[in-house]
C-alpha cells in the first residue's frame, strides 16, 4: 500500500477495519461515509474522493469493485469496498484518495430589513422568473402550496433507484412522482421557502424561480455529485442557476483546499453560483489556536465528557514554516511519547496507554495546500476498544516545535466529541467546508426578529439581541486569512414553509403551514433568493462580479463602508441600490 496517497482519516479507518473488522468502524459512521454490509457476503464500502489527471480513464478500477461516478475531472467521487483501498493506492493513475465525510445541516420582517421590496420595484418587479434555484438539503415537501407547479425535479439520494449521470444511486423524480420523496427533517422545506416560497404573508425572496431539489444523505461526496447534477440540468435547460447549501463540517483544513470546495470552485462560473451557510458554532468551543515558539512546547487542553463517547477526534493543521511533534496526556496522567512527522511508509502510530488507545497520524505535507495535518483518534481501553468509553476529564494536547521558526497551529474538534478549554480557545476560524470555497457566497446570520406568536398565540422569545449579527453565527476568517464570511443576511427568527412530514416542537409552529427557525441555514437561502433576482436581471453574472456587487452594497452598522469583520463579513446586505 502507498500510505502517503491516503489522507489521514481514510487511512485510520482502513487500519481499524483491517485490525478489528466492521465493528471497529461503528463509532466512525456518524462522521465518515461508511456503508455497512447488509449481509456477511457483502463488503463494507465507503464513499471517497479520488484525485487524478483531468482526463484519466479509470474504467479499469471496476475490477476491484470500485465505482467511479465521473469520467473526467481532477477530483472525482467513487464508491468502493474498503479493502480495495490497498489496490487503489498502488494504481499509478491515482494521485490522492480522501474520505467523504458526513456533513451537518446548519418572511415578512426579514425582507423589509434589507430593502428587498424596494429593490424589486426599482427593477420592474423581479421575481426570479426564468432562474433555477437548486437546494441540496434534507429534501422538500412537494405538496406544500408554497412550491406548487415550480419543482422541476427531485434527486432523492436516499431512495433505491438507478441514479443519475452524476452517480448511479438514488432516484430522480418529476411530475406526479415528486410526492414519492418526503422531507421528514423539515430543514430543506424551510430553506426552500425562504429562497422561493409563495405566500401572501411569508413569501420567499424569489417567488417565481423554479426549483431543483436534491434530498441528500449528507455524504460529502454525494453533495459534490449534487452540485454537478444541478448545474448539468440547468445547463441542459439553458437557465442560470444558484445552488444553496445550508450545511457544513470541520474535518477540512478551513482554507478552501478541501475536495468539496475544489469541486465547487471548478463548477461555478457565469450564471452558475453557489451560496453557503457560515455555520452555527459561534458560541461553541470547537476551535483552539496558538503560536508555538521555535524550540518550545505548547499545551492545549480539552475536555471529554464522562461516558459520552467511544471515539474522540481532533483535526490539527499548521503552516509549513516548521515542524511539530505531538503528544497527549490523559486525565489520569498517562502520556504518549512525542511523535514526529513521518514521510516514509505508514504515518500512523498507535499508542496504548493504561486507560486509552490513541492513533496519531502525522503525514508529510498535504498535497492540497502544502501544510501539515495531524489527525488524532482516542478510544477507550478494553477488549472491544470500539465500544469502551473514552476516559472523561481534561486531556492535554502537547506540541513541540523542533524547527527554528514560530509555527501557527489550529485544532478543531470535527464532531463535537470534545470541548476546548483554557487560553487556547479561539472564536475565529470556525467556517468549514463548503463555506470555505473561494467562489461561494458565504453568509452569516443577522437577527431581525426577537419574538413571535406561536400557533397557540403564545409569545416565544429566544434571547437573540435584535438588529445585530447573531451570536451563533460562525466567525472567519479562513485559516489562510482569506476573508470569510462574505456578507450577512437575516437568519433569526425566520418564518418559512413547514414540511407536513416533519415534527417540530409546537412552540416553533406559526400555523399548520409555517414554522420559525434560526441559523445561518436560514441566512444562506435569503441570499440565494436575492442572487436569483440578480440572475434574472443579468443571467451571465459570475461569482466574482456578484460577490463584488454584494460587498459594495453591504455594511456593518457604525463602520465605514468596505470594512470587513470576522463575524459580519462585509456586513448586512442592503438591496436598495443593487
Amino acid at each position: 500500500m502507498k500510505h502517503q496517497k491516503l489522507s489521514p482519516g481514510l487511512l485510520l479507518a482502513f487500519e481499524d477495519y483491517e485490525r478489528e473488522g466492521q465493528e471497529a468502524l461503528v463509532p466512525q459512521i456518524r462522521m465518515l461515509s461508511i456503508v455497512p454490509p447488509k449481509n456477511n457476503l457483502k463488503p463494507t464500502r465507503s464513499i471517497v474522493f479520488i484525485y487524478c489527471d483531468e482526463n484519466a480513464d479509470l474504467s479499469h478500477l471496476s475490477q476491484y469493485g470500485i465505482e467511479v461516478n465521473q469520467n473526467k475531472g481532477h477530483v472525482r467521487t467513487a464508491f468502493l469496498p474498503i479493502h480495495s483501498l490497498d489496490a487503489l493506492s498502488d494504481d499509478p493513475t491515482i494521485e490522492r484518495i480522501k474520505p467523504s465525510r458526513k456533513l451537518q445541516l446548519r418572511m415578512d420582517v426579514s425582507k423589509a430589513a434589507v430593502h428587498i421590496p424596494e429593490f424589486t420595484r426599482k427593477n420592474g418587479g423581479l421575481t426570479g422568473k426564468g432562474v433555477i434555484i437548486g437546494i441540496i438539503d434534507s429534501g422538500i415537501d412537494p405538496k406544500h402550496p408554497a412550491f406548487a407547479g415550480r419543482i422541476l425535479r427531485i434527486w432523492d439520494q436516499t431512495l433505491s433507484g438507478p441514479g443519475v449521470t452524476e452517480g448511479k444511486y438514488g432516484a430522480e423524480l418529476a411530475d406526479s412522482l415528486l410526492t414519492v420523496s418526503q422531507d421528514t427533517n423539515g430543514h430543506g422545506t424551510h430553506v426552500a421557502g425562504i429562497a422561493a416560497g409563495v405566500d401572501a404573508t411569508y413569501c420567499g425572496v424569489a417567488p417565481e424561480a423554479e426549483l431543483i431539489i436534491v434530498k441528500s444523505d449528507l455524504d460529502e461526496g454525494h453533495i459534490a455529485d449534487a452540485v454537478r447534477y444541478i448545474f448539468r440540468v440547468a445547463r441542459e435547460l439553458k437557465r442560470p442557476v444558484v445552488v444553496n447549501m445550508s450545511l457544513g463540517g470541520h474535518f477540512d483544513p478551513h482554507d478552501g483546499s478541501d475536495s468539496l470546495s475544489k469541486i465547487i470552485d471548478s463548477e461555478t462560473g457565469p450564471g452558475r453560483i453557489v451560496c453557503c451557510a457560515a455555520g452555527n458554532e459561534g458560541n461553541d468551543n470547537i476551535h483552539a489556536q496558538a503560536i508555538v515558539p521555535a524550540g518550545k512546547t505548547h499545551t492545549m487542553r480539552f475536555n471529554v465528557p464522562l461516558n459520552q463517547t467511544s471515539l474522540a477526534c481532533l483535526n490539527a493543521w499548521y503552516s509549513s514554516a516548521g515542524q511539530l511533534e505531538v503528544s497527549l496526556r490523559s486525565p489520569n496522567g498517562f502520556v504518549t511519547p512525542f511523535q514526529r512527522v513521518i514521510t516514509d511508509g505508514n504515518y500512523i502510530k498507535e499508542h496504548t496507554l493504561q486507560d486509552a488507545r490513541l492513533q496519531i497520524a502525522t503525514p508529510g505535507r498535504d498535497p492540497g495546500n502544502g501544510d501539515y495535518n495531524v489527525l488524532i483518534q482516542i478510544r477507550g481501553q478494553g477488549k472491544k476498544s470500539y465500544s469502551a468509553p473514552v476516559p472523561g476529564g481534561i486531556w492535554q494536547l502537547r506540541f513541540k516545535n523542533t524547527s527554528s521558526k514560530n509555527v501557527r497551529l489550529d485544532v478543531w474538534t470535527p464532531d463535537g466529541s470534545v470541548v476546548f478549554t483554557g487560553k487556547s480557545v479561539a472564536d475565529s476560524v470556525k467556517i468549514g467546508s463548503p463555506g470555505c470555497a473561494s467562489s461561494a457566497i458565504t453568509v452569516a446570520a443577522y437577527t431581525t426578529r426577537e419574538k413571535y406568536a406561536d400557533i397557540d398565540s403564545k409569545t416565544q422569545e429566544f434571547g437573540f439581541p435584535l438588529n445585530t449579527v447573531s451570536d451563533f453565527s460562525s466567525e472567519g476568517p479562513l485559516r489562510n486569512d482569506a476573508k470569510k464570511p462574505d456578507v450577512t443576511a437575516p437568519g433569526a427568527m425566520i418564518v418559512s414553509a413547514l414540511s407536513s412530514s416533519a415534527n417540530f416542537d409546537r412552540s416553533m409552529l406559526i400555523n399548520s403551514k409555517f414554522v420559525a427557525l434560526a441559523g445561518t441555514s436560514m441566512a444562506a437561502p435569503f441570499v440565494t433568493g436575492l442572487v436569483a433576482l440578480l440572475l434574472q436581471r443579468n443571467p451571465k453574472l459570475d461569482p466574482a462580479a456578484l460577490k463584488e456587487l454584494l460587498r459594495k452594497n453591504s455594511s456593518i452598522p457604525g463602520k465605514p463602508a468596505g470594512t470587513f469583520d470576522n463575524k459580519w463579513g462585509y456586513g448586512l446586505i442592503d438591496a436598495l441600490n443593487l
